[in-house]
């Protein structure tokens, strides 16, 4: 079996200075007040993090953290690597500042790798903002999991088919989607792997995505009783404007959210249900209201 091995010390490797190598590693751990707190950060441009927020009044105690980009939008031959680690009982939320684009490319590809690590315990809520690929552009985003069956993790994605009201539906080179989890003794928990190339097969026939442009990917990794409980509150939907549904993971591991729609609102408010049923089940508390600049 593959092992996906994380380590704090690891460093991306030398590039030529025209190919962008953003680095971001962020760790939490309890202080000794039993407060989740950014105890280890280490950054590297275009990739920004500030200090932590506690914004959150719902869980007061929960560290904020916002991923910025100073280079604009992800450009041909850019490499990005995340790393994130919860130590015991460590929580945190972690999203991006605005939606990640994936400029024009006339050649080439870009990539995103992210690395999340959970100990006993520890519950991080990944949800960033949504992903835009633009006209030609081809975008590689893996991302690799170590959990404990103790730990809870809820990781949302969102994609958008193109800029859309510049005429660029569905006229992206390539996505290729990519997702591994294990746990902490190295056994796999599940796999899953997508790749989209509208020029070879159009997402829009019949059978994979028919008139929906939008889709979006919620994981949930949760001990079994806990995902038992969300899979029986959790409802599916189906309409014109938008398709979800909830289905199991192997293995016993968790839960999967996916959902089709024409409106980034409409998916993002099903995103966002879904997520606040989820904490509000691990952690007996719901999301808070979006800001309405989000």
């Amino acid at each position: 079996m593959e092992q996906i091995l994380f380590n704090h010390s690891q460093k991306p490797t030398s590039r030529p200075p025209s190919h962008r190598r953003g680095f971001l590693n962020l760790g939490f751990e309890l202080n000794g007040q039993g407060r989740s707190i950014m105890r280890h950060w280490e950054r590297r441009a275009p990739l920004i993090v500030q200090q932590e927020l506690y914004f959150d009044r719902e869980m007061p105690l929960l560290p904020c953290v916002y991923i910025l980009s100073s280079g604009g939008p992800i450009l041909s031959s850019d490499s990005f690597e995340q790393h994130f680690s919860l130590k015991r009982g460590a929580m945190a939320h972690i999203s991006t500042g605005a939606a990640t684009k994936v400029a024009e490319m006339n050649g080439g590809s870009a990539q995103m790798r992210t690395y999340i690590r959970l100990e006993d315990e520890a519950y991080l809520e990944y949800l960033p903002q949504p992903t835009i690929p633009c006209r030609g552009s081809r975008f590689l985003n893996h991302t690799h999991i170590t959990i404990s069956p103790s730990a809870t993790l809820l990781w949302a994605e969102i994609y958008f088919s193109g800029r859309k009201f510049h005429g660029e539906s569905f006229e992206f080179g390539e996505l290729n989607l990519q997702s591994r989890a294990t746990g902490i003794d190295e056994k796999l928990l599940f796999s899953e792997r997508m790749i989209i190339s509208p020029h070879t097969l159009s997402p829009q026939s019949v059978g994979i995505m028919g008139r929906y442009d939008i889709w979006a990917s919620v994981v949930v990794l949760t001990p079994q009783n806990l995902a038992d409980e969300i899979y029986h509150l959790s409802q599916n939907h189906f309409s014109q404007q938008l398709m979800s549904g909830v289905g199991r993971l192997p293995n016993a591991c968790g839960l999967q959210l996916k959902v089709l729609g024409v409106s980034s609102i409409d998916v993002k408010d099903e995103v966002r249900r879904f997520c606040s049923l989820v904490r509000l089940c691990v952690k007996g508390k719901p999301l808070p209201e979006e800001f309405r600049w989000r």
